[in-house]
């Protein structure tokens, strides 16, 4: 039996994302930083656009503040009517908060070591995820 591989989109998304954060890992320092700004931007956009969702729980996954917005909801919403099943989304969204500090705090300490080149430390979790999501679809096209 003969199974067609194909890949999804947000699989190519990764793929198209480790290129442009490769490529801007060796723009030179002196570049202007709208070169940067616009890739990123251009990156941000399409992220938002293609992963609405985390743990099958919608969400703005590239903002932080939608996570302290819905944090509120929910926290407000299991003590309102006392039903802790709002607890689960309410810890996921702070999960999620928790990792945009951490990444700024590692960011932050890779910057000030690396400059410009740190944007390259980005490759080690997008390329975990990106053969993450290639697993995902060759499993998928197995079945």
């Amino acid at each position: 039996v003969k199974h067609r591989f194909s890949i999804r989109w947000d699989t190519i998304l990764m793929l198209i994302e480790m290129v442009a954060v490769l490529a801007l890992g060796f723009v030179p320092e002196s570049a202007p930083a709208q070169i940067s700004q616009v890739v990123i931007n251009f990156i941000a956009s399409m992220q938002y656009n293609t992963f609405r969702q985390a743990e099958g729980i919608p969400m703005a996954t590239t903002f932080c503040t939608n996570h302290v917005r819905q944090m509120g909801i929910f926290f407000a919403k299991a003590v309102r009517h006392r039903n802790w099943d709002h607890v689960g989304r309410l810890l996921c969204h702070l999960s999620m908060l928790v990792l945009f500090v951490l990444g700024g705090v590692i960011a932050t300490v890779l910057c000030r070591l690396f400059l410009g080149r740190a944007l390259l430390f980005t490759l080690i979790p997008l390329g975990i995820l990106f053969v993450d999501l290639l697993r995902a679809d060759r499993k998928a096209a197995q079945n």
